[in-house]
């Protein structure tokens, strides 16, 4: 064996017996050892050295001070996030409603003084033969046209005000849903006619006058023409908008809105479509409460009489379930208009073309 090959030799056994040793040292003298044999940290009089090895005793240590050393080292806990969810908001509500009346009635006031203008002026006179109000409110022309005109009033205030209200189209707004009313024509047209022949049986069944208001406006054919007009273009329209339009959603909302207050229960989510959705109790109400108005605001029509007044209710009712099962305002307008097409088209055949109205 080589010089080299010696010296490597020993130097290695002498760095392991040196390694060894160190290993092997004792404690210095300034560790005191504790009761149960463990060296104790170094006191304030003899500190621990930088660099020298420290021995510690589990049990010396408290739960709280190896969680600070934990938290010291792993740093605070994240604080929980929050998500924020925006409130959902149910449209038409009650204060909706609330402004399409108001604009209803700004309609009926700007209506109205433009009627006592044109009677001031004579232009009523001179166009239609008509000296006072009496006179112009029983003329089926101008009966009509200012209904219309109230109606057109209303829906030009409406249209822009909800659609800044509700940051959505006036229409999307109140769920109109036309492509649901297509897919659903012939079910629609089916309802429509269930309802007519409800219609015809409480004719035979319920007490109606012999002669109603309304039958007076079929005095000729020409007011004949335009009552069909009306009621099958025009008053489905504007009623529904209305009555299954804000009332019914209206009323629904707040009748969840204070069952939620009493129980403390969070609303329910909007479907997918962005529409309400109520409880069937909701539901319940709100038609049982849209129909009374609706029923009033025709009983003028056939004479305050209770039996049409009913129909009427009953078919007010079709007419929500319709509304509220579909969630598509274009469906029960489309019911209510086909109902309607349905009963002036029996007149119309009764009377041989709006000509012998002594055959009603």
């Amino acid at each position: 064996m080589s010089e080299s090959t010696q010296f490597g030799a020993e130097d290695e056994s002498s760095s392991d017996r040196a390694f060894d040793d160190m290993t092997l040292q004792p404690m210095p003298s300034h560790e005191q050892a504790s009761d149960d044999g463990e060296p104790a940290l170094g006191n304030e009089r003899f500190p621990p050295q930088q660099g020298e090895p420290v021995r510690v005793s589990l049990s010396e240590v408290s739960q709280s001070e190896i969680a600070q050393e934990v938290m010291h080292i792993a740093g605070p806990e994240p604080e929980p996030q929050v998500i924020w969810a925006p409130p959902v908001v149910r449209t038409p509500n009650f204060i909706d409603a609330l402004l399409f009346l108001v604009l209803i009635i700004m309609g009926l006031l700007i209506t109205t003084g433009a009627l006592g203008v044109a009677l001031h002026f004579h232009w009523l006179e001179r166009w239609f033969g008509l000296k006072d109000f009496q006179a112009a409110a029983t003329d089926t022309r101008i009966a009509l046209g200012t209904q219309l005109f109230i109606y057109i009033v209303a829906i030009a205030g409406a249209v822009p005000l909800f659609q800044k209200v509700w940051y959505k189209p006036y229409f999307e707004g109140l769920h109109w849903h036309g492509a649901t009313a297509l897919r659903l024509r012939w079910r629609l047209v089916v309802t429509a006619v269930a309802c007519n022949l409800l219609a015809f049986l409480g004719n035979t069944v319920l007490p109606f006058p012999q002669h109603a208001p309304i039958d007076k406006m079929f005095s000729n054919g020409r007011d004949a023409w335009m009552l069909a007009s009306f009621g099958v273009l025009v008053a489905p329209f504007f009623e529904e908008m209305i009555f299954r339009g804000f009332l019914i959603p209206a009323m629904a909302t707040a009748w969840d809105w204070c069952g939620e207050r009493l129980t403390g229960s969070s609303p329910r989510p909007l479907d997918p479509q962005g529409n309400p959705q109520w409880s069937v109790a909701a539901m319940v109400f709100a038609a049982l409460s849209v129909s009374v108005p609706f029923a009033l605001m025709h009983s003028a029509q056939v004479g305050s009489a209770w039996g049409p007044v009913m129909l009427l209710y009953c078919v007010s009712l079709v007419l929500c379930a319709v509304r509220l099962t579909t969630r598509s305002l274009a469906a029960s307008t489309f019911v209510h208009a086909t109902y309607n097409f349905a009963l002036f088209f029996v007149m119309f055949v009764e009377t041989d073309g709006f000509r012998h109205f002594d055959k009603l």
